[in-house]
C-alpha cells in the first residue's frame, strides 16, 4: 500500500470525524428518546399515584359515614307499605302541629342502585312554627326522610303560610308479605 498524500490523509480524517458525529448523533437521539420514555413513564407514575391517593382520601373521608350507615340501616319494606307509612308520617306531623293537608300527591315509587325511594307531595297550611316544627320532625336522617322541596308563601291572614312541599324516604325494597329478606353479603 502507498502511503496517503497530505489532502487524502485531510480528506480522511473528514470523513472519520463526519461518521464519529453521525454515531454520536445517533447515539444522542437514542438517549433523548429513552430519557423522554422515562419521563413520560414517571409522570403517568405520579398521576396514578396522586388518582390513588384521591381514592384513599375519599375512602377515608366516606369512612364515618358508612359506619352511620351500618348503624343505622336502611329500612326494608314493600313498596305500599313505605308509600303508606310516609302518607301516616306527614298526616302525623301536620296533626301534632295544627297544620292542615290542604292537598296531597303520592309520587311513584323509584328504583335506584343502593335502594328505592317514594314521595309525598304536599301542600300544608298553618301558622309558621308549627311548618317549621313539622319540617324539623320530618326531615329524620335516621329514619332515612328528607325534605326534598319546600316553596313557602303568605296565606292570606298574616301569621299563617302555605307550603308546597316533597317528602322523600329512601328504603331498600322488601317482599310485599312485610316479611324481612334474608341478608346478602357484600
Amino acid at each position: 500500500m502507498r502511503p496517503l498524500a497530505a489532502s487524502e490523509k485531510r480528506l480522511f480524517l473528514i470523513l472519520c470525524g463526519a461518521v464519529f458525529l453521525a454515531l454520536n448523533m445517533v447515539g444522542l437521539r437514542a438517549f433523548l428518546q429513552a430519557r423522554n420514555g422515562l419521563q413520560r413513564a414517571i409522570l403517568a407514575a405520579k398521576a396514578e399515584l396522586v388518582e390513588d391517593q384521591g381514592w384513599i382520601q375519599t375512602e377515608e373521608l366516606l369512612r364515618p359515614a358508612r359506619r352511620w350507615m351500618e348503624a343505622h340501616p336502611m329500612p326494608e319494606l314493600p313498596d305500599e307499605e313505605a308509600s303508606a307509612r310516609l302518607l301516616e308520617v306527614i298526616r302525623g306531623a301536620a296533626e301534632k302541629t295544627d297544620l292542615k293537608i290542604t292537598e296531597e300527591n303520592l309520587l311513584p315509587p323509584q328504583r335506584g342502585p343502593q335502594g328505592s325511594t317514594v314521595a309525598v307531595s304536599a301542600k300544608v297550611s298553618g301558622r309558621f312554627d308549627g311548618v317549621v316544627r313539622m319540617l324539623f320532625a320530618l326531615q329524620n336522617p335516621e329514619a332515612w326522610r328528607s325534605v326534598e322541596k319546600l316553596a313557602l308563601r303568605s296565606d292570606a291572614e298574616p301569621p299563617n303560610v302555605i307550603a308546597d312541599l316533597e317528602l322523600r324516604q329512601y328504603f331498600r325494597s322488601g317482599p310485599a308479605g312485610g316479611e324481612p329478606q334474608p341478608a346478602t353479603p357484600r
